[in-house]
């Protein structure tokens, strides 16, 4: 059912302005978010310790379901990205970071998270000519997932399956490409690493980590944000990791402390783009004793 929906999303993406999409989405967007109480209280609950005011944090959900569907006409209208969209949209912040980082010729991990349009944001740094590959989670529904990885193909975005190609990830790095990973949720069976954000728990993935210090390349936290509306921020911050000597930070201590650089990265944007986080599942953790042997700090 999903697959048609997404076909027919498309479509009618493609035929119309996008501001017409938007305003369409966005009538969608509020439906959903008056119908699906599951979906609406796990996102308020998700940026409850963000936006502490109780009214407040009501119309920011509402908003993130809003801009969720945003983020869905801007896939589906991936073949009329050029560079003139670039020039007319997008501000590129901090590219010179991303620059001397792969003039290394050790790869990037570049991490972001769900916020923003990082699927667009993706899109950008290939159309600007960057080498970048995705470390995508499959769908379920196989059109789905080839529909998915179609569109990102098609702006020259390389795909890599989680959990599936780890020979892939280090042949892209060693090849001084760039790979992004999303940082904010762990989505295997305790192979994360449980820290403290917000003065709540989470689950982070250490892939991003366990790559970046096995081949030396730079980890440079980037994120794609909407800004009033139709224009966007592509932005690239400073390292929070590159290779001195690499094998004196393969320690559980140094991947640690480069996480917390991460997650203090992550809450400055949360805290300025809360209505952006797109997390429709309840993301705090709250029975610690019942993640096993996850590492914690």
């Amino acid at each position: 059912m999903m697959y048609y929906l997404f076909i027919l999303g498309k479509i009618l993406c493609l035929i119309f302005p996008r501001q017409w999409c938007y305003f369409l989405a966005k009538i969608l967007a509020t439906v959903h978010f008056y119908l699906s109480k599951k979906d609406r209280d796990a996102v308020k609950y998700n940026l409850s310790p963000i936006v502490e005011d109780e009214k407040r944090c009501t119309r920011s959900t509402h908003q993130v379901f809003v801009n969720f569907s945003y983020y869905l006409v801007d896939f589906f209208r991936y073949s009329k990205l050029d560079q003139n969209f670039i020039k007319k949209y997008v501000k590129v912040e901090g590219i010179n970071f991303l620059q001397e980082s792969l003039s290394k010729k050790k790869g990037v991990v570049s991490l972001t998270a769900h916020l923003g349009n990082y699927e667009l944001g993706g899109a950008v740094v290939a159309l600007l000519g960057y080498p970048i590959y995705a470390v995508a989670l499959p769908h379920k529904d196989k059109r789905t997932n080839e529909f998915f990885n179609r569109h990102r193909r098609r702006v020259g975005i390389g795909v890599i399956p989680t959990g599936v190609s780890v020979k892939q990830c280090f042949s892209v790095l060693k090849k001084g490409a760039m790979i992004a990973f999303l940082g904010d949720r762990d989505f295997t069976a305790g192979a994360g690493i449980e820290a403290e954000m917000f003065s709540r728990r989470a689950n982070i993935p250490r892939g991003a980590f366990y790559f970046a210090m096995r081949t030396g390349a730079a980890i440079v936290p980037s994120f794609f944000v909407r800004q009033n509306k139709k224009f966007y921020r592509l932005i690239f911050e400073k390292p929070i990791w590159e290779a001195t000597d690499a094998s004196s930070l393969l320690t559980e201590e140094a991947q640690a402390a480069v996480i917390k650089n991460y997650i203090l990265i992550l809450e400055k944007y949360l805290r300025m783009y809360p209505e952006q986080w797109y997390m429709f599942e309840k993301y705090w953790v709250k029975d610690y004793e019942s993640l096993g042997s996850n590492s914690r700090i």
